[in-house]
């Protein structure tokens, strides 16, 4: 019987160091990594997250005219195509569950069941048979970061499904998001409002991992991963079974095929972390003391 594909799949708020995870991954002979699967509708149809690469694949073509997606989508895509799962994000129901445990797994099995959330699903399903069969490659990397979308995806049939949680000091993903909304001159959010969304984003997470198998699931931090890049892969490869590769020493795209990520993947930077957040609290002490509190929470 042929060994069934295995989805490696990375739950992360934003800013939290998911491309640069995934792009790491990317680096072994047994993997095939693209990127945000979540987003490959809206590059199709140019809406949403990707404007400033004009919703192009990694490799600069638009999807549907990437030598890649075109074949890998041949038979799958079409009017009712959707790759994203929906739910309510501040959802009291699976804040609440996600301190007490009590019924978070039928709360959050509620959202996914949905007939459109069960439609993507089977898409998903579809896609990453395809990814396999395109490749050839044992493992498919998707840095989708959902974590409600990384718990809908182990009800695929045909695949294996293994999670990374990845996470990231919050007061680090605060500052992160702040400067990039600032930038992108899109969002009024404020500091405080940010870093409580954040958290409760820690905590949807946190409920979804709870309701994983053990076996299948591994807790590291951005941190670790830029500051011990090398022993951090040793891990990750030693719980879900890949063959041990040198850990890379830059963040680059080589002949990739990804759809979404940072920004900042088009152009090769040594892998290091990003502490430039520390300045800025130095300035916002109550809000520092939160963020430690929400960390340790």
């Amino acid at each position: 019987m042929q060994e069934k594909l295995t989805v490696i799949y990375i739950i992360s708020d934003r800013r939290s160091g998911s491309t640069l995870l995934e792009n790491m991954l990317s680096k072994s002979r047994e993997v095939l990594s693209v990127g945000e699967l979540a987003m490959l509708k809206g590059h199709i149809y140019k809406e949403g997250p990707g404007e400033l690469w004009n919703w192009n694949c990694s490799c600069g073509k638009p999807v549907m005219q990437c030598e890649f997606w075109s074949k890998v989508l041949n038979g799958i895509y079409d009017d009712n195509f959707e790759t994203k799962i929906t739910w309510p994000y501040k959802s009291m129901k699976i804040l609440f569950s996600s301190f007490t445990s009590v019924n978070s797994k039928s709360i959050l099995q509620k959202f996914i069941n949905t007939k459109k959330n069960k439609q993507t699903v089977w898409a998903l399903n579809e896609i990453y048979k395809a990814l396999g069969n395109t490749s050839d490659k044992k493992f498919i990397v998707d840095s989708s970061k959902d974590p409600i979308q990384a718990l809908a995806i182990t009800k695929c049939a045909d695949i294996n499904v293994k999670l990374i949680w990845l996470t990231r000091d919050l007061r680090a993903i605060t500052f992160s998001k702040l400067k990039r909304w600032k930038q992108n001159k899109r969002s009024e959010k404020k500091p405080l409002e940010t870093l409580i969304d954040s958290f409760r984003y820690k905590k949807v997470c946190n409920a979804v991992m709870k309701n994983a198998a053990p076996e299948n699931v591994i807790k590291i931090s951005y941190e670790a991963l830029a500051e011990k890049p090398q022993q951090q892969l040793d891990n990750i490869c030693a719980r879900f079974g890949l063959v041990n590769y040198q850990a890379p020493a830059y963040m680059e795209l080589n002949n990739d095929h990804t759809i979404a990520g940072t920004p900042g993947r088009f152009e090769r930077k040594v892998i290091a972390a990003d502490n430039s957040w520390k300045d800025f609290y130095k300035q916002h002490a109550m809000l520092n003391a939160l963020g430690k509190v929400f960390n340790a929470l």
